[in-house]
């Protein structure tokens, strides 16, 4: 019998609904068995659902499905390999649960009105810390006191009014907080009473036990006017409850983990100052002061790379068993790995490496387990010990069916002779003597890069018939802290030429390029640039800016991280506020000719929707062509983990924007390549740069 042959199809804006998304990677003490989570969007339910899985190391080991919830994740194995301590949501929020799966028991432990999290085992097994969120600072809101509508499972309704006393009253992807707090908690791992450990106006943002189970690190800013901070602290606080005693600070601090002696705690801190690189540190719990490990290297600790794929960047430090030796995440070039350094920070070596992006990790004896998302896969588990290596998953085989642009690696030199790297994406039934439209997507941060991760909406973008081009320009990470840096106080300097440089090269060297359908997009920071480019050129026939900046005057202390403005930015001197002003793209509003389509989240505290609203009222006024799409309850990471939906719809909108106006003759004229509010070197620019 003739095996049916299926014809691939171009990725589609609804295979959101496709994808199997896994995360939060954990070997067992043995190193034998790896528990994870694997999450996919439920079409009827138009929400996430996701599950824990657990399976042994070998190619062949079985699968079981280890939990039943709607939405469940956050698996860590007790000390004894036998106990799974994971989160399910129950009712709005969700819980801490432990699970022995050999004996299908299951146990909640926590009830908490604004739920509990990030579960984590002390050393005996004895007990278990989290984080529980609480009414830390009752002062800043007047709570509605009837039940949910809706019944029990609802959400709380919205409060009757929010005081705001600090800056630090919303954060984007958790809203605003309404005097709700993530507090340390420990509880019998057998259940019990929960016992509050920390308390008051500010977040725990990471803790780690002691190897004794006395005492915890903690990182977080428990200091008067935190709000008025950059910078974190570490905490050491008794396993019993007592008193915060500090131990590091005046950095950004993050991910504190307790040496195997227990005489460190190595860390990842950020000096607060604009394009800084992550570095490892250790601080001493009984006293000392805090060293850099790493500072002698130009090596950026963390996973910067930028995908539509998942939300936020996991960040994990792991020591080895003696203490001889530390396992971090590294950005590179295109890429994260995983590297690790003797005690003092030498010795660097990569111990998982190669063209993609490790997004989450655990390591257990000599074996690593690691969750890679590379050209073909948005994300596999993949095992590394004594016999090699070896793909564990593949969990979108939907993709046999779909026709895959790989990219095309390239290198550019910009107008100072800066090197910088891009790839491009072809469309299905590529034919190199012929011109093909293109569209240049600009990524966020600034200080993220693109990679060779999979991209869903630049697959949507190359299957509608589109060249798709993206560059990672100065202020990127992964080609060293001096490249990095280079885009402080100068967005739209030298980082605008970098893209336009390597625009004009990719044109002049292929020859397939169509220079008169050109695109332009990008998201955040992406989403600034794109205002920008299409503000100083006309050589784009369209345009689509998601989740953008349009007025440094206005965002300078709206966001949600009010103070970053300053050190990448710097300060706004308020009667003379033109430094800024002379950055923003709505300065040169009425140069825009190229049609632009907006697209925004309406509870983005990152980059609030008025950004978006300004720029689109100064356009429709000025008769151009505009449109502003409003995403109802979605935040900054709307591409990442917005409903799906709302996903679905949002990618519809960015390719059908491109399809009617790069297509032919459709679409208007934007009028050649005419530079027209001066060039790079003539703009005004910034103090200090």
């Amino acid at each position: 019998m003739l095996k049916s042959l299926r014809v691939p199809i171009p990725f589609r804006p609804d295979d959101v609904f496709n994808f199997r998304w896994i995360d939060h990677v954990r070997l067992s003490p043995a190193a034998d068995r790896v528990a994870y989570l694997v999450r996919h969007a439920d079409r009827e339910a138009v929400d996430y659902r996701s599950q824990v899985f657990i399976r042994g190391i070998g190619l062949e080991d079985p699968v079981l499905q280890a939990t039943a919830g709607t939405q469940d994740g956050s698996p860590e194995w007790a000390p004894d390999g036998r106990r799974l301590a994971y989160v399910s949501k129950k009712g709005p929020f969700g819980q801490v649960f432990v699970l022995d799966p050999e004996a299908g028991d299951t146990r909640q432990l926590t009830s908490f009105q604004f739920g509990a999290g990030s579960p984590k085992w002390s050393p005996d097994g004895r007990r278990i810390a989290f984080l529980g969120t609480v009414l830390g600072h009752p002062e800043g809101v007047v709570l509605d006191p009837r039940p949910p509508e809706g019944g029990p499972d609802a959400k709380p309704r919205a409060p009757i009014a929010r005081v705001a006393q600090g800056l630090d009253y919303k954060y984007d992807g958790r809203g605003y907080l309404d005097g709700r707090r993530n507090h340390l908690f420990v509880v019998a791992a057998e259940g019990g009473e929960p016992v509050q450990l920390t308390a008051g106006r500010w977040d725990v943002t990471g803790f780690d036990w002691a190897p004794d189970g006395s005492r915890f690190v903690v990182s977080g800013n428990a200091e008067p006017d935190a709000d008025l901070m950059e910078t974190g602290f570490l905490y050491v606080v008794p396993a019993a409850g007592g008193e915060l005693r500090k131990v590091a600070g005046e950095l950004e601090i993050g991910v504190p983990r307790w040496s195997p002696q227990g005489d460190r705690i190595l860390f990842a801190g950020t000096v607060p100052e604009g394009g800084r690189y992550t570095r490892l540190w250790l601080a001493f719990p009984d006293g000392g002061e805090p060293r850099c490990l790493t500072a002698q290297h130009d090596l950026c600790a963390g996973d910067h790379c930028i995908t539509d794929m998942r939300g936020g960047h996991g960040f994990s430090l792991s020591w080895n068993l003696d203490g001889s030796r530390i396992f971090f995440p590294a950005a590179l070039p295109g890429r994260t790995e995983i590297w690790s350094c003797n005690a003092d920070g030498n010795d660097l070596r990569p111990v998982v490496a190669g063209n993609r992006q490790v997004y989450d990790w655990d390591l257990a004896g000599s074996t690593v387990a690691f969750l890679a998302a590379d050209p073909t896969s948005p994300g596999d588990l993949h095992v590394a010990d004594g016999s090699g290596e070896r793909r564990l998953t593949r969990l979108n085989a939907f993709f046999d069916d779909r026709q895959l642009a790989l990219p095309e690696r390239m290198e550019f030199t910009s107008t100072d002779g800066l090197q910088v790297e891009g790839w491009l994406l072809k469309p299905p039934g590529f034919d190199p003597d012929r011109r093909w439209p293109l569209v240049m997507e600009l990524h966020g941060g600034p200080h993220g890069e693109y990679s060779w991760a999979f991209f869903h909406e630049f697959q949507v973008l190359a299957g509608s018939g589109f060249l798709v081009f993206y560059v990672n320009p100065r202020g990127s990470c992964g080609y060293g802290e001096d490249f990095q840096r280079a885009c402080v106080q100068d967005w739209g300097g030298k980082d605008y030429g970098d893209l336009m440089s390597a625009l004009d090269q990719l044109i002049e060297r292929t020859g397939f390029v169509d220079s008169e359908q050109l695109g332009v997009g990008g998201g955040s920071f992406g989403g600034f640039m794109t205002n920008w480019v299409i503000g100083h050129t006309n050589r784009f026939r369209a345009a689509v800016s998601m989740r953008s900046i349009s007025d440094f005057v206005s965002d300078y202390r709206a966001c949600d991280i009010a103070l970053w403005n300053d050190r990448e930015m710097g300060r706004l001197d308020w009667n003379d506020p033109r430094t800024l002003w002379e950055r923003s793209p709505i300065r040169y509003v009425e140069n825009i000719q190229t049609p632009l389509l907006l697209t925004h989240g309406e509870m983005d505290l990152r980059c609030p929707i008025h950004q978006a609203e300004e720029l689109f009222g100064a356009l429709r006024v000025l008769r151009r062509e505009v449109e502003l799409v409003r995403f109802p309850e979605e935040s900054h990471d709307l591409s990442r983990s917005g409903r799906p939906d709302r996903r679905v719809e949002r990618l519809r909108r960015i390719a059908g924007w491109f399809e009617k106006h790069l297509a032919g003759d459709a679409g208007p004229q934007p009028g050649g390549e005419r530079e027209v509010a001066g060039t790079a070197a003539e703009r005004p620019r910034a103090k200090d740069s």
